[in-house]
């Protein structure tokens, strides 16, 4: 017997140039306008490649494929070539039933690093927005009771 995993991604793209502001799509109702947090969604095929999170605290790279039409490429001029665009993620599990499983979801967060183009695609590159020192570490915020008087270097000393 066959497991359907069905997932849907919703994404906000803001563009750091003077444009339309964000703009918000969705890759799994197709033909439909999807409500998510009272923001509407409308479908676009797209696909992400590339790790979405990391436990590791990686700067991991993303890439955002699209099919080559004008709605993209004037996304992209509006951009500056995607370059310091933001990106949110928002993905979600659809039911059998074509519902929404969860209402959180997970959500990444990803600035824009630059974007190519062939004859039918797109492609937008993202890094995620926050680096981890470690993998553990945001664990705590960093504060006078639990590392004491805050030194000018980075010299931590955790007792």
């Amino acid at each position: 017997m066959d497991q359907v995993i069905r997932i849907c991604q919703f994404i906000e793209i803001t563009p750091a140039g003077k444009g339309k502001g964000t703009q918000r799509y969705q890759n799994y109702f197709i033909e439909e306008e999807k409500t998510r947090g009272g923001k509407n969604y409308i479908f676009v095929p797209f696909q992400i490649e590339g790790g979405v999170s990391s436990l590791n605290g990686d700067n991991e790279q993303i890439q955002l494929l699209f099919p080559a039409t004008e709605l993209v490429v004037r996304l992209v001029e509006e951009g500056d070539g995607n370059r310091k665009s933001t990106l949110t993620v928002h993905t979600h599990y659809i039911t059998e039933q074509g519902v929404i499983a969860d209402t959180n979801g997970f959500s990444n967060y990803f600035v824009g690093i630059g974007a190519s183009f062939s004859e039918d695609t797109m492609e937008l590159r993202f890094r995620s927005a926050l680096d981890g020192v470690t993998p553990n570490l945001p664990g705590q915020t960093l504060t006078a009771q639990n590392a004491g008087i805050l030194p000018l270097d980075s010299q931590l000393s955790f007792r």
